[in-house]
């Protein structure tokens, strides 16, 4: 899961650098077009671009350290029971996993339910015609607001001098299908509810959708000061769903700014292109630099993966074996998993070994490593021992680690490689 971690962080990270720049270079500016795909581009790379890898390589020397991956020891006595070792039994990733995946669940109900709750009013309601458009007359309780190509007005604007106003600013909605960017930015906040930053993409895209309803009113010839007041009317209606355009929205000073500024020069359009270096930026994020070593048939071959800030994100050795070199990772994206947890093994082989009695006679102890392979198939593959302490002990801890059930197995750029193990088996005499 630290994988999916990391993405949202990324995703959040890329989600900021582009609001960044929406807030001190595009937020006052009247190309709102261009506005409108910087942000939903934005949105969707923030997306795309965590899962974009680069890698660059650098030769070091055959000599590299020798990473293993130790798994808990395993303390035994003379009757073959754990002694010390204890697991909690809901890890802090668990956790976190349950508090993510149960806000998210909240946000999709809650979205699910104003769909329904937005269609039962268009439903219920009866429907009329305007200049081929279709119209909702609801009642004064439901402000007007459009909705899947759908506009539903109050029947107590409809015969008012604000009527047509109010069709023709619904009807820019329905004719740039504003739906698609609500529901885009929608499942922003439902995936990344916890990033302030996509809340302020939702209300930056709300903001240039009124925006160019505004516009688009005001080059069918309205005049501002009579469109200004239509808006002024309707300021006290309450918002029907994220996912519907309102004729009333709550940036209305910014509107009425922006409609008495004068256009942008064109040349300021040019500032659309900050987002060229903001995702040169959020590629660097991907950065990954991979080591290798220079060596010989029959030597280890060893290959590290680190990212941005120089952490280990994989690890292999290119082992000689059979005649031919076979990748070995030590850390991988996806470590392999016992059936049943790390504690499930460690009580398969604490019920499975037997302490030797020429051992017991002889009062022998001590710790014993036994190494092995989790392959591509999560079979358990070329065990041996690390570090011995008698052939007895050296023996029966091999045996038992040898039988180990089959694992799922360990993954690499999706992909499922082989790692290898060492796990520390100590006996000890009552």
């Amino acid at each position: 899961m630290n994988e999916l971690y990391i993405y949202l962080l990324k995703s959040s990270a890329i989600l900021a650098l582009f609001y960044g720049i929406y807030h001190f270079f595009l937020q006052d500016e009247k190309f709102y077009k261009g506005i409108r795909l910087y942000l939903a581009s934005s949105i969707i790379m923030a997306f795309i671009l965590p899962l974009v890898k680069m890698n660059f390589a650098v030769s070091e020397a055959a000599n590299g350290s020798n990473i293993v991956v130790l798994l808990n020891a395993i303390n035994l006595n003379t009757e073959g029971n754990t002694i010390s070792e204890t697991l909690t039994s809901i890890s802090t990733t668990q956790l976190l996993i349950g508090l993510y995946s149960t806000v998210c669940f909240i946000l999709i109900l809650k979205s699910i339910i104003r769909i329904i709750r937005t269609q039962k009013i268009i439903q219920k309601y009866p429907k009329d015609k305007f200049e081929g458009q279709e119209l909702i007359k609801v009642n004064d309780e439901i402000p007007n607001f459009s909705f899947l190509g759908k506009i539903a007005i109050n029947t107590k604007d409809y015969n008012t001098e604000s009527f047509k106003n109010i069709i023709a600013h619904e009807k820019v909605h329905v004719e740039q299908k504003h739906w698609i960017d609500l529901l885009l930015v929608e499942l922003t906040t439902i995936l990344l509810w916890f990033n302030p930053f996509a809340w302020l993409f939702e209300r930056a895209i709300k903001q240039t959708h009124e925006l160019l309803a505004d516009e688009g009113v005001i080059a069918q010839g309205c005049n501002i000061g009579e469109y200004q007041a239509s808006i002024l009317n309707q300021i006290m209606g309450v918002e029907v769903m994220g996912l519907a355009n309102n004729f009333n929205c709550s940036i209305t000073k910014k509107r009425m700014i922006m409609m008495t500024k004068t256009n942008t020069s064109k040349n300021r359009m040019f500032r659309l292109l900050f987002i060229i270096p903001a995702v040169a930026i959020a590629l660097t994020l991907n950065l990954q630099c991979t080591e290798k070593s220079d060596g010989i048939l029959g030597e280890e071959k060893q290959t590290v993966m680190r990212d941005a800030d120089g952490n280990v994100i994989a690890e292999s050795v290119y082992t000689e074996i059979d005649d031919k070199l076979e990748q070995i990772f030590k850390i991988v994206e996806d470590m392999p998993e016992y059936p049943g947890g790390e504690y499930a093994l460690q009580r398969f082989i604490a019920e499975n070994i037997k302490y030797p009695e020429i051992a017991q006679k002889n009062n022998i102890e001590g710790k014993v490593y036994i190494g092995f392979v989790v392959n591509k198939d999560g079979v358990v593959v070329k065990t041996k021992v690390m570090r011995g302490v008698d052939p007895s002990l050296d023996a029966e801890a091999l045996r038992v680690v040898s039988s180990l059930p089959n694992w799922k197995p360990g993954k690499q750029d999706g992909k499922a490689v082989s790692v290898s193990y060492t796990v520390p088996i100590n006996f000890a005499l009552k």
